[in-house]
């Protein structure tokens, strides 16, 4: 009896020896990185994420305020294909947007296999030259915007049936668009095909494709983007997620993409949070995203069941979790990171592969922020 506990007890050593080593970012593919990301999370662990952390915008080196401060590049880091692409903005600011985000991938894979989390902000194809907003997104049908086309407040619905009027035009520049599209449909398949080109350029020296994480269609249940619940049905969002996906798989075959489907902070129960899930063969990652954890007890609680009901369904669908967005706004809260976000992550029934700080602008709690990526259960670096 005794020699049965001492293998038992050497069984479970090594298992243990095993558990931690699989933690070493050897992923390759988009398979073993959705695997290594749900081991992560079974294990109490969770990939420290920093949307904005390399700004395609200004330039593609490794630098960022993030990494001088924190004194940690992350495993994981957040990007948006919104400046790389669409009408909205000039050629010339796509390109550049373009270049920076490939070569960012690029130079991160090499340097330490670190793994890109897109977003997609995709304008309105209606949005028209002169909004007063820099987000083309918020173009929406709304009292706040009158001269919003009623008609086309269903932009999606137009998008699936091929119908809607000659779009494009707009331009952030102030110069209408010179090319334009007979519907949002085609407006849309350019829009797929552009990050198709984009995503074929993300391979290593080799010549093989650098895996990375795709949000699609975030926030879905709000109404300030146009793919937001107000907007478009349910079965609707469902057929444009995956007429997305499977657009961009078309024209990018060899792609090794986890694709994540994300709400915001304001669904209540499992029923809700699946009304609009396109189904397990189009989605690796599910999450939310949430920047109210802290504000309140009621708030904070109300977080922990959004992501203990993540975890849930995950472990039941063999997928990656991710608080997808979350942040200090305004940096109202004390000790946000450590007494409150990673409190969260520590709550038993809490698995989630990500937590993803969303585009700080200061490090005004920079001693928490500090703290909290040096904590046992976070993986910063």
């Amino acid at each position: 009896m005794k020699m049965n506990i001492y293998h038992i007890i050497c069984n479970v050593t090594c298992c243990l020896m095993l558990s931690s080593v699989s933690l070493a970012q050897t992923w390759s593919d988009a398979a073993s990185l959705k695997k290594e990301l749900i081991q992560a999370s079974l294990q109490g662990k969770t990939y420290y994420s920093q949307f904005n952390f390399y700004d395609p915008r200004k330039n593609g080196k490794l630098n960022s305020p993030y990494r001088r401060v924190l004194q940690c590049q992350p495993i994981i880091y957040g990007v948006d294909f919104y400046y790389a692409s669409g009408t909205w903005f000039s050629k010339t600011d796509r390109d550049n947007a373009r270049r920076n985000l490939i070569q960012i991938v690029k130079d991160t894979w090499r340097e330490r296999r670190a793994v890109a989390s897109f977003s997609w902000h995709l304008e309105n194809p209606y949005v028209p030259t002169g909004f007063p907003r820099a987000e083309g997104f918020r173009y929406i049908y709304h009292q706040s915007i009158p001269d919003y086309p009623a008609e086309h407040q269903y932009v999606i619905k137009e998008i699936l049936e091929g119908s809607g009027d000659e779009c494009g035009k707009g331009n952030q520049s102030g110069k209408d668009n010179d090319l334009l599209y007979p519907t949002p449909r085609a407006w849309f398949e350019d829009r797929c095909k552009e990050l198709a080109d984009i995503i074929n350029e993300f391979v290593d020296d080799n010549g093989r494709p650098i895996p990375f994480i795709f949000r699609l269609w975030h926030e879905w249940e709000d109404s300030w983007m146009w793919w937001g619940a107000k907007y478009v049905s349910a079965d609707d969002y469902k057929r444009f997620f995956i007429l997305t996906e499977h657009t961009i798989k078309e024209y990018a075959p060899n792609a090794q993409i986890l694709w994540a489907y994300c709400s915001d902070r304001f669904v209540n129960n499992e029923k809700e949070y699946m009304e609009r899930y396109p189904g397990d063969n189009y989605v690796d990652v599910i999450g939310f995203d949430d920047y109210a954890i802290g504000k309140s007890d009621k708030a904070w609680n109300a977080a922990v069941n959004r992501a203990k009901m993540v975890s849930r369904i995950a472990q039941k669908r063999n997928m990656a979790t991710a608080l997808f967005e979350t942040n200090n706004n305004k940096r109202k809260v004390p000790n946000y990171y450590t007494e409150h976000l990673n409190r969260m992550l520590k709550t038993k029934g809490v698995n989630l592969s990500i937590v993803q700080i969303w585009s700080l602008k200061n490090f005004n709690d920079s001693i928490d922020m500090k703290s909290f990526v040096s904590q046992k259960n976070i993986i910063a670096k």
